[in-house]
Order: structure tokens, then C-alpha cells, then sequence
């Protein structure tokens, strides 16, 4: 099935710019340091940088924090927040943090906990842990604390007989808690604690797509897109793997789980505004079909989907 995105006209560049929107300092792009605003970096107890939290959610913090005979479980200053010094292992920051959501949740402080899932997604910093994760958290609270996440999305693709290459295009349930109705990857999913990238594809290709594993095997890794998207919810920085899928013709992705309501499969010149863009426009960029010769703004597009966050990631490479 094909169909058209009947979406105003945007140029790649315009697409780019509103899946990455947090904004560095300054009129240009630097990623030396913080924007000039009041986000408040969120620190480990050795002072490792692993999220960015907004004055609105700092202030409810403070009024959590205050409830609390010393030690508190955080320290909040004019110019950081960070976790107390005798929080310094991965399940006591972990056993904290979910006090403070389990809290949260329940007095429907934020919107963001309406969308509760029970995933719960690493945070990288300790060089004391040897997977470098520092503590763990509910998904939908993530942008709250502005800590990096994970995901990874799998382009599923075909090739006619006659050399055209095609896409498939998920349609996004509307009980999504978020994007929901929007188009999305063939598959597309967080990276929850314990998996590792190919394992969470392979599952999410089947849960999502019906494609089983010894098709879902098949893709290959083609690397990574990062970007900093600011939401309802709060902030977002996030990094996604990319594998591309090259499917026989008489396999068709089909919905299994509920989140996808159905799939396309459309032309690569067909215009996508939704969610992924940033993923789908890597493909083409990848398949030369985007290239130096037919987009002026070449060079500013890979930039805007490789942008460096400055968190911890595994390893404690700081992306």
C-alpha cells in the first residue's frame, strides 16, 4: 500500500531542525557548553553530568527534597542537582529515583507518569560499575531528568524487480502514549535494561511487525543518529541505533502487539513528516539517494542527526 503525505512542503534541513530542537548556545551551533537558559544539570555524587533538568521540575524537587530529616537524597543548588554523597551505588540511586517517581505518580504531579510502562531504562556514569551504568528509571520519566536514552529503529526495505527501491512505514497506534497515530520506522523501540541493541530488535520486530527472529536476524547494523528534542514532558536527549532490513518481496511486515495499527509501503521519494524522519532521511543519505549534489544543506543535516550531548553512555564514552 502507498499513500502521500498531503504535509506542507518542508525541505530536508526544516525537517531535521524540528526533530532537533533543543537549542545550543548562542545564534550558532556549539556543543561546548550549556545554552544560556536556567536548565539545571543533574549530577552523580561525583559530579558526572548525566541529565538537564527544567526550573519547573527543580522546584518540585526542592518541595520533595524538604520532606525529608537529613541526609536528603539530593542536593539542590542555584546551579546543579545532585545525588547526596551516600547514594554512590546502583541500587541505592536506583531505589531513590523510584521513591521519588512512585511519589510523583501517585499525586499526578507530571504528565509525563501518565504514561507509565514499567521499562526501566540504564543511565550511564559510575566508572565503579563495570557496565557503567550508574542507576535505573522508569522510561516515561526520563525527560523529566533529561537523561540519555536508547533506542533502536529498523528500516525495513525492498527492492522491486525492477530496481525500485521501497520502504516500509509504520503507522503508529492511537492508544500510543506517545506519537500516537504518527508514521514511524518498519520497527522501532527503547532499549530497556538487560537487552542489548540486537536482542531488542529482534523482539521488537517481532512484537511489533510479526517478523520472526530468523528474518529479524538478518539486519544489519548501519550506525547511529543522536539528537536533543524538547516535548511536553520535558527533555529529551536521545540516541538511536539504525539497522537496515532487506526484506524478500512476499514478506510483509504485520501488525501483532497493538502498537502498530498498520504498515505502508511507500516510494523512498515520498515525503515522510513524522517521528523518524531524522531515521528515514539517514537512509537515504545512506543509499545515496539524499547526497551532496542534490542537497545544498547536506553537510547541516548530518550535523543535526549527529549531535553531540555531552552525557555518559556505555563504556562512559561521553557522546
Amino acid at each position: 500500500m502507498t499513500e502521500t503525505s498531503k504535509s506542507p512542503p518542508y525541505s530536508l534541513f526544516d525537517v531535521v531542525d524540528k526533530c532537533d530542537t533543543y537549542p545550543y548556545p548562542g545564534s550558532t551551533y556549539d556543543s561546548s557548553s550549556e545554552p544560556s537558559n536556567n536548565n539545571i544539570p543533574f549530577l552523580l555524587d561525583n559530579d558526572i553530568k548525566v541529565g538537564l533538568l527544567l526550573p519547573s521540575t527543580v522546584k518540585v524537587l526542592i518541595e520533595y527534597n524538604n520532606h525529608f530529616k537529613k541526609p536528603k537524597p539530593f542536593i539542590i543548588d542555584n546551579k546543579f542537582v545532585k545525588f547526596a554523597s551516600h547514594l554512590n551505588t546502583f541500587e541505592l540511586r536506583t531505589e531513590v529515583v523510584k521513591q521519588l517517581f512512585d511519589k510523583w505518580r501517585e499525586e499526578k504531579t507530571f504528565p509525563a507518569l501518565s504514561g507509565w510502562r514499567d521499562e526501566l531504562y540504564p543511565i550511564y556514569g559510575d566508572p565503579n560499575n563495570p557496565s557503567g551504568v550508574a542507576f535505573v528509571m522508569e522510561r516515561c520519566a526520563t525527560p523529566l531528568f533529561g537523561v540519555l536514552t536508547f533506542g533502536v529503529h529498523l528500516n525495513g526495505f525492498i527492492r522491486t524487480e525492477q530496481g525500485e527501491l521501497k520502504m516500509w512505514i509504520a503507522k503508529r497506534a492511537k492508544t500510543k502514549p506517545t506519537w500516537p497515530g504518527w508514521l514511524d520506522n518498519t520497527v522501532a523501540g527503547g532499549i530497556p535494561y538487560t537487552l542489548s541493541v540486537t536482542e531488542s530488535a529482534i523482539k521488537e520486530s517481532m512484537e511489533e511487525a510479526s517478523l520472526p527472529a530468523e528474518v529479524a536476524e538478518k539486519a544489519l547494523p548501519t550506525g547511529a543518529i543522536s539528537y536533543f528534542i524538547e516535548t511536553q514532558n520535558g527533555l529529551q536527549p536521545e540516541v538511536q541505533y539504525v539497522y537496515d532490513l532487506e526484506l524478500p518481496l512476499d514478506v510483509e511486515p504485520k501488525p501483532l502487539d497493538g502498537e502498530v495499527e498498520c504498515f505502508y509501503l511507500w516510494d523512498v521519494d515520498e515525503r515522510v513528516n513524522s517521528n523518524p524522519i531524522a531515521l528515514v532521511i539517514d537512509f537515504l543519505i545512506r543509499h545515496s539517494i539524499v547526497n551532496p549534489d542534490n542537497e545544498p544543506n547536506y553537510m547541516g543535516i548530518l550535523s543535526r542527526i549527529h549531535r553531540r550531548l555531552n552525557l555518559p553512555g556505555p563504556s562512559l564514552m561521553i557522546i
